[in-house]
């Protein structure tokens, strides 16, 4: 059976959670990281990464910003840590989707908008991850450790994607000349896109089913005719 990296970061996670420190002081630390991660997410997620300062953090976690730097470099680490959560949760739901019971375009389809459904409460959040991620070095030198990490887990999507392709590839169900990379990448673009356009519309994410539908289908087609 097939590893998904996201299974292998969700399961990192686990760890992390499962071996809080037993002192006193220790625990309080690191109570307090997940009072400051906590409250970052959802300023993050109303506001944007720009728009919410480590001030706004350590004042709804309910703490100093002193507090928050005994924690944390940096926004940049605290956004990195709530988008890899982040990630891990959407991620893995869209992984848990994959039923090989369902017609390829189908499967895919539904695996891409049970992503969207578990994405949707978090979009701006989402969103602001996609700004650092293409930015490139816009925003200096500084957040560049920052940059590769996003661009690191954005780069999940299109790996479930293609480890999806690999698997109907080897059922038999594309040809063995399909360019499945090719298809996981253009597949990745139009998630993203759709993301975008539902936001920008002011619609939900399950707006854009027919749409994916269709853009799905026409990939597969083309992977089919290979």
């Amino acid at each position: 059976m097939t590893m998904y990296q996201a299974y292998e970061l969700k399961e990192k996670l686990v760890q992390e959670e499962a071996s809080l420190p037993l002192g006193a002081r220790a625990r309080s630390k690191e109570l307090n990281r997940l009072k400051i991660l906590a409250s970052a997410k959802a300023l993050f997620r109303d506001r944007g990464f720009e728009a919410a300062t480590l001030r706004d953090i350590a004042k709804e976690a309910g703490l100093s910003t002193g507090a928050v730097f005994a924690n944390f470099a940096d926004k940049n680490e605290i956004f990195v840590k709530v988008v890899e959560e982040e990630t891990a949760r959407v991620m893995t739901a869209m992984i848990d989707a994959h039923d090989t019971s369902r017609p390829l375009d189908d499967r895919l389809h539904h695996q891409v908008m049970t992503a969207y459904a578990a994405a949707e409460e978090n979009v701006k959040l989402i969103l602001s991850a996609f700004v650092m991620n293409w930015s490139g070095n816009a925003t200096g030198e500084a957040t560049q450790p920052a940059q590769a990490e996003i661009a690191r887990l954005t780069d999940l999507v299109r790996q479930v994607v293609l480890e999806t392709l690999r698997h109907a590839q080897a059922e038999k169900e594309l040809p063995v000349a399909a360019d499945v990379a090719h298809g996981a990448e253009i597949l990745e673009d139009l998630i993203f896109s759709n993301i975008r356009r539902a936001y920008r519309e002011g619609q939900t994410f399950a707006s854009t089913t027919a749409r994916l539908r269709f853009q799905v289908s026409l990939i597969v087609s083309g992977l089919k005719a290979a």
